[in-house]
């Protein structure tokens, strides 16, 4: 059995208590997490196993909860977040009720002792500007200036104490996102990373009045910390020393020599040549030389030759706030660039320029909000008033998209709607239309003008209010009726056309993610932990886990309730459509995809419904014991 304990908070009255997990069969925080996976009144996060341990990647802190976005239990994770946490002495914290007002939430550890208080504060005066802030960062820097000294005796790595902050969506959304960066030269830094997906931003300010957590503490963990053990069991497996197998399985995360270029932001653009998303996902109905040339053009020769001549040539590389060789946080002064948020707020807002991106993903990220899920409604209105589905006074709107490829000035027009969509943020925080989802909003306007502005709409569905935009790849693994969708919880590549084979693989895939977010991991490391995370658990803790079967039972637990509603927007089904003639064009003797394109080529919506009732018949059946 792990030993762990659990710190519950009571947020009304400020009264806590610290208790040992029990429960034999928890080893990581989505087995504990789901002991409230449907209680409202909870909020959950932790640390795995091995957060005060010496491998690399291991000090990730996990979200779980109701999400408000998704409608179900959701889990949403940062990077680095639990390098400071472990000194609490404490594996999980549950939160239950409310502040009677907006608070800051104060966790310290000192000489065995755990200190846990509230403040309250007026979130929206700080939003507002602190220093020479807004949002987010002005709040982050406001906690750490009013509590640093407090923390001057706590264990220093990456500074003495860790601030989980939130902006003004997550108040007026269910979009609201939690970011974090680790303290450097007495400051917070710039590189601030985020739990996003899911808006549990959302559910710690409105369900239970949380606007900032602040921790740090005296505690270490000397049993984790024997760099000869876990050398050996990377040895054993892989006859290489942990360092050495952990950058070589980071590769594509610091740089890869294959595209000259790094991180997530390098190598995905480097790659993804005629499948980019690019205007509201309508880069679907071009041509393969049509994609290419906006590829060409627009990314290739100016979006991603910026970056790497800003961000890669220079080697501007951090770490999320714990020590590791993949150094996957690509850097240009004060603008973080990673591909899903510069996907969404960039190509498929009509946006190929990095000073235009990082505008409009700085401010998204000053407002809190979840950039791909924001980017989903900024890129849909912006199609919207490009087809005059809806006019721009209607919405107090000043600015018109230029979403004409063909005539397209990659200055000028990236910057003409980086502003608009700086505008549509502003709209999405005040027009309570836009504030629960992009699901929602569509029908609300067709509701109220008689259009159909659902049929451009990109989201998946889930029960009756549910929503996310997901992950920017053109793959049908990307619109599966999983459970939990808006992470990597399904198969994302582009490889199959078969639904049902799809449907099995994404249960996979969703059951080996879940080795790396119950053992508090960065699914970048994934090319070992899949691999090795069940041989160090079994070994250092002395257990006889069966990492599969044990995740499986989890996935099957949260798939019990599956409420994933079949594709609402015909610009979905097109884009799982228009994927299968791409992939019968590459793979032209695959009989699958001649199949399903005869199919949907007679009836477009029975074939949709078809195809996705087969995607989800595949993950029943890969869930059966």
């Amino acid at each position: 059995m792990i030993p762990q304990k659990v710190l519950y908070i009571n947020a009304t009255d400020g009264s806590f208590r610290v208790e040992d997990v029990k429960d034999e069969e928890v080893i990581g925080p989505i087995d504990f997490a789901l002991k409230y996976a449907y209680d409202d009144n909870k909020f959950f996060f932790g640390a795995g196993a091995l957060a005060g341990s010496i491998i690399p990647g291991t000090r990730r802190l996990i979200f779980c909860g109701h999400s408000p976005l998704w409608d179900n239990f959701y889990i949403s994770t940062m990077g680095g977040a639990a390098m400071i946490f472990r000194h609490l002495g404490i594996n999980y914290v549950v939160i239950e009720n409310a502040c009677n007002d907006y608070s800051v939430l104060r966790l310290k550890r000192k000489d065995n002792n755990i200190i846990v208080s509230f403040e309250p504060v007026n979130p929206e005066e700080i939003w507002k500007g602190y220093k020479d802030k807004i949002g987010f960062y002005a709040l982050q820097e406001y906690v750490f200036d009013k509590y640093k000294n407090e923390y001057d005796d706590c264990i220093d790595e990456f500074g003495k104490l860790r601030i989980l902050a939130t902006g003004p969506a997550s108040l007026k959304t269910n979009m609201g996102a939690i970011g974090s960066a680790y303290i450097e030269a007495d400051k917070p830094s710039f590189v601030d990373c985020w739990a996003g997906r899911g808006g549990i931003g959302s559910k710690l300010v409105q369900k239970h009045k949380i606007i900032a957590v602040v921790y740090g503490g005296d505690y270490k963990d000397k049993s984790l910390t024997n760099t000869d053990e876990f050398n050996k069991y990377f040895e054993e497996k892989f006859q290489k020393k942990m360092m050495i197998k952990d950058m070589e399985a980071t590769i594509k995360y610091h740089y890869d020599p294959k595209y000259e270029s790094g991180g997530t932001f390098g190598v995905n653009y480097s790659a993804t040549d005629t499948w980019l998303f690019s205007f509201n996902y309508s880069s679907i109905y071009l041509s393969d030389d049509e994609r290419i040339k906006i590829h060409n053009d627009f990314i290739k020769n100016h979006y991603l030759k910026q970056f790497n001549e800003e961000t890669i040539k220079p080697k501007h590389f951090k770490t999320c706030g714990e020590t590791c060789p993949a150094m996957c946080k690509k850097m240009r002064g004060e603008y973080k660039k990673d591909y899903e948020p510069y996907e969404s707020l960039g190509p498929n807002s009509g946006i190929f320029d990095q000073r235009a991106a990082e505008k409009l993903n700085h401010y998204a990220d000053a407002m809190g909000l979840d950039a791909i899920q924001a980017g989903g409604v900024v890129s849909w209105v912006m199609e919207c008033l490009d087809k005059s589905i809806i006019k721009k006074e209607d919405f107090g709107l000043t600015l018109m998209p230029r979403f004409d490829w063909k005539n397209f000035d990659i200055i000028n027009d990236s910057n003409n709607n980086a502003e608009l969509g700086l505008q549509i943020i502003n709209m999405i925080l005040s027009n309570e239309i836009f504030s629960k989802s992009i699901r929602h909003a569509a029908k609300e306007i067709d509701k109220k003008f008689g259009v159909k502005s659902i049929n451009l709409a990109v989201y998946n569905a889930y029960g009756e209010q549910g929503c996310m935009v997901p992950n920017m790849y053109w793959g049908p693994g990307l619109f599966s009726p999983m459970p939990i969708m808006g992470k990597y919880f399904q198969y994302y590549k582009y490889s199959i056309a078969n639904p049902y084979e799809l449907g099995k693989k994404n249960t996979e895939r969703m059951i080996k993610e879940l080795y790396s977010d119950n053992s508090g991991c960065c699914r970048f490391h994934r090319g070992w932990i899949e691999e090795l995370m069940q041989d160090i658990i079994n070994r250092h803790f002395k257990l006889n886990i069966d990492f599969f079967a044990h995740h499986k039972k989890i996935v099957q637990k949260i798939n019990q309730n599956n409420k994933s509603v079949f594709w609402e927007s015909e610009r979905v089904i097109d884009i799982n459509f228009e994927f299968l003639k791409k992939f019968l064009k590459e793979n032209p003797e695959d009989k699958d995809a001649k199949e399903w394109i005869e199919r949907f080529e007679k009836d477009k919506l029975k074939a949709a419904k078809e195809y996705w009732e087969e995607i989800r018949k595949g993950i029943s059946d890969g869930l059966r014991d």
